[in-house]
């Protein structure tokens, strides 16, 4: 598919989107162009290339990144004066965490003597909303990462840019309801270095909860061990809109 043709295949779609949204039909419209975009592109552009990057954490087998759904978490248990969730900053997908594993389950708790310094926890604001979050992920997660606070969040935050959100999910205004396996396709198509057993979809309440991705420790996608939850089995679920 040339460039032009892709160009004007996205502004095909973004026109359908919002005809669909002023007839009440962006459900069943977001699930369809999330089946068909990009379904003729080259092979070599699905698969992508393992960086030769530096192992970063050691006393674990890989990594599992987290990325919540805020508007689920906000309507289920969000505190509603926090920042999260009190309006003042629209958040879609956030970190939830980045989480060492083993091969067969995982370190908790390991070391909690170190602080995470305060221009750490000012970096990780904008993709972890809650002073509360950083820290509990440290003191859970990070301590067993082999790294100190700064160096884990780098590696954190780097996870976390790695992974790209698709366009039709940064900023949802409307409540869509979706086959989750829809949202795994949009992410693998979005990101052609993910493949399927590298991604997980989690729901909770027939709610969107959280999207996994399981790197290794040079943060390239890798499979995902049996223990990393695999619960959401509905066939649809839903998104609560980005407020």
């Amino acid at each position: 598919m040339t460039k032009n043709k892709i160009l004007a295949g996205l502004g095909a779609i973004i026109l359908a989107l919002i005809a669909a949204w002023e007839e009440g039909g962006l459900d069943q419209m977001v699930q369809k162009q999330f089946q068909t975009i990009g379904s003729d592109a080259p092979a070599q552009q699905r698969t992508g290339n393992a960086a030769n990057r530096e192992e970063r954490g050691t006393g674990f087998d890989y990594y599992v990144l987290a990325l919540s759904w805020s508007p689920s978490f906000c309507e289920d248990s969000g505190d509603r004066k926090s920042n999260q969730c009190n309006g003042s900053r629209s958040y879609g997908f956030v970190a939830h965490g980045l989480w060492p594993q083993y091969e067969t389950g995982w370190p908790d708790y390991c070391d909690a003597s170190a602080r995470v310094p305060d221009r750490t926890v000012d970096m990780m604001l904008p993709i972890m909303p809650a002073k509360g979050l950083i820290f509990h992920q440290w003191k859970k997660h990070g301590t067993c990462s082999g790294l100190g606070p700064r160096e884990y969040f780098e590696v954190t935050k780097d996870a976390y840019d790695s992974v790209v959100i698709p366009k039709e999910l940064k900023r949802l205004d409307k409540q869509i309801v979706i086959d989750p396996r829809v949202i795994e396709d949009a992410f693998m198509e979005a990101n052609p270095q993910i493949d399927a057993d590298e991604i997980v979809i989690n729901c909770s309440k027939n709610r969107l909860r959280e999207i996994k991705v399981c790197f290794d420790k040079a943060l390239n996608p890798r499979k995902c061990g049996r223990d990393v939850n695999r619960e959401c089995r509905s066939n649809s679920i839903r998104m609560p809109p980005v407020r």
